[in-house]
């Protein structure tokens, strides 16, 4: 009425589907988007749309009906999902609108549960747990620092992913004195406040235990046969000590040679023998045992073989048995049959055959069965260097301006085809990913970041020559405003956004709503205004500016008395 007086009705109309999609869903990055309705009757013919086109089942969106239920999900979304998903049954339709917001990315969270145990001679047990609600999905790493008494200055003394404990010895410290410790979490995206331990403990060098600094090797140490193998072992403090070979003592002289310097202990076999291979080399002092495996490659016939590039390689031994199994290598890789290399097999013979040689088939091949090998070096002589590879375009530096969401295409044109082109961001080379593509078309090569977002900003790199864009993504930050204001007053709501010409719909309480002569919308270049000249305590609620990527609330509260 033209006295702002007004009645509203809602009509509701009922057809096939009994129970509708929602308004409006929004998601995370990565998580599935599920709809649901459900119809009147059984065995209908119905549709799923999105953005006026029809949907058929894939490996992304799984179409499923359980009588009179049907379901439409989106797996592992990525902001391209977003748009207008649509239901049709019969003449009825329902329609919701699915965004897809990026995943907001936080600090680590403080550890808890701080113990530390000092009942032990000159050490100290620190314990912690990892908070409660921490993330899983990132990795993060605990640092624990120490700080000496009377010193402002703190220094980590261990780091680790999954430990909750470390345990500190004197020996670790710079020098004797007084103690203290923290624990902080840290990721990719910050670090945690730091948890302070309980109490002090007195550390020094001068308690001295006997431990293993340096471990001997526990894997298999290689040697060929004839040549020398070295072991050694420092301890933490001076002291004697033995070492067995397959529990044979040891002693210095003839072809092993045995030292001590401090608390290092050495061990050196000379000439190496095939007997030996497999043996184990002990070493034990006062509380103190380690050992390690030697392990004696027998000396390989070397065969040299020279050819030109696009010439055919062959390489071939005869076996005493020919049911004996075979396997060969390449640079210490077992080589597999692929295109243009051919393992064969005939009688006593066994082939490995590359139909045109290239660089990188240069190498040494070996073929070996369970008692013996054979080498083979393989040299591919290249017979002409190609020119070098020149960038066309751009000749300069190009510097692209873009806004979140918008894709960025960087091209470069080659002077040949078949050049090679490595695109590097801030130093690090670019690969592939979810929202990076790398493309070769003819001379062109192309970067397209796809929905950029702040963190693409930076420098790339064409690495053929260098070429440099200075990609800057500019960003907008939406604050949630609570308000609170008195009746009869003038109030508004305003929000600025990035591309004058968007488009914004308002909301109170979930409704769209429309101009009246108490409720008046405005556009003012970037900005939007939504003003309600008189107030009153029924205008409280929730007020949504909404853009098709974006939205900020107020949540306004009208008093009924002056402030």
């Amino acid at each position: 009425m033209p006295d702002g007086a007004k009645s509203i009705a809602e009509l509701t109309v009922k057809g096939t589907i009994v129970k509708k999609l929602p308004r409006k869903l929004e998601v995370l990055e990565g998580e599935n988007a599920a709809f649901c309705v459900e119809v009147e009757h059984e065995d209908m013919e119905v549709h799923w749309f999105k953005d006026g086109l029809k949907l058929h089942e894939t490996h992304h969106t799984i179409l499923k009906s359980f009588g009179k239920t049907h379901m439409l999900v989106f797996v592992n979304v990525s902001h391209q999902d977003s748009g207008v998903v649509t239901f049709v049954a019969g003449r009825s339709t329902t329609t919701s609108r699915l965004k897809v917001k990026a995943t907001r990315h936080c600090p680590p969270i403080c550890p808890g549960n701080i113990k530390m145990d000092v009942d032990r001679p000159n050490s100290a047990l620190l314990t912690w747990s990892p908070a409660p609600n921490s993330q899983t999905t990132t990795r993060s790493m605990f640092v624990v620092e120490r700080q000496e008494v009377g010193s402002l200055e703190w220094q980590r003394c261990f780091a680790s992913e999954s430990a909750t404990s470390a345990e500190v010895s004197g020996d670790s410290m710079p020098c004797e004195g007084d103690y203290r410790f923290r624990v902080c979490s840290i990721n990719k995206y910050g670090r945690s406040g730091h948890v302070e331990f309980p109490n002090v403990v007195h550390l020094g060098k001068h308690w001295r235990r006997i431990q293993l600094m340096y471990a001997l090797c526990k894997t298999r140490n290689q040697v060929t046969q004839g040549e020398e193998a070295h072991f050694s072992i420092e301890l933490s403090i001076p002291m004697a000590g033995t070492w067995f070979l397959n529990s044979s003592q040891l002693q210095n002289g003839g072809r092993f040679s045995v030292r001590q310097s401090d608390a290092r202990h050495t061990l050196v076999i000379q000439e190496t023998r095939a007997a030996e291979d497999g043996a184990e080399i002990t070493f034990i002092a006062n509380g103190v045992r380690d050992s390690a495996l030697l392990n004696v490659r027998p000396i390989l016939d070397q065969y040299t073989l020279v050819v030109d590039r696009g010439e055919t390689i062959v390489l071939y031994c005869e076996l005493s048995h020919r049911f004996a199994d075979v396997s060969w290598f390449k640079d210490g890789e077992e080589l597999r049959a692929m295109d243009g290399l051919n393992i064969q097999s005939d009688a006593n013979m066994r082939r490995v055959v590359i139909h045109e040689a290239e660089e990188g088939h240069s190498g040494v091949y070996t073929c070996k069965t369970a008692q013996d090998a054979i080498e083979f070096k393989v040299e591919v002589a290249v017979q002409f260097s190609p020119p070098p590879v020149m960038i066309v375009e751009p000749k300069d530096d190009i510097v692209v301006d873009s806004i979140i969401s918008q894709d960025v295409h960087l091209q470069c044109e080659l002077s040949r085809s078949n050049g090679r082109v490595r695109w590097s961001k801030d130093g690090h080379d670019v690969e592939e990913g979810d929202n990076i593509q790398l493309v070769a078309e003819g001379p062109y090569r192309r970067l397209t970041v796809l929905s950029c977002t702040a963190e693409d900003s930076g420098e790339y790199v064409s690495l053929s020559l260098m070429y440099l864009w200075i990609l800057d993504v500019s960003s907008w930050i939406v604050p949630e405003v609570q308000l609170t204001h008195t009746a009869s007053e003038r109030l508004e709501l305003c929000c600025e956004i990035s591309k004058a010409d968007a488009t914004v719909v308002w909301y109170r309480d979930g409704l769209e709503v429309e101009e009246t002569s108490n409720l008046v919308l405005e556009v003012d270049g970037a900005k939007r205004r939504l003003v309600i000249p008189v107030p009153t305590p029924d205008d409280t609620g929730e007020y949504v500016c909404d853009t098709e990527d974006d939205s900020v609330a107020f949540q306004v509260t009208i008093t009924g008395r002056s402030v």
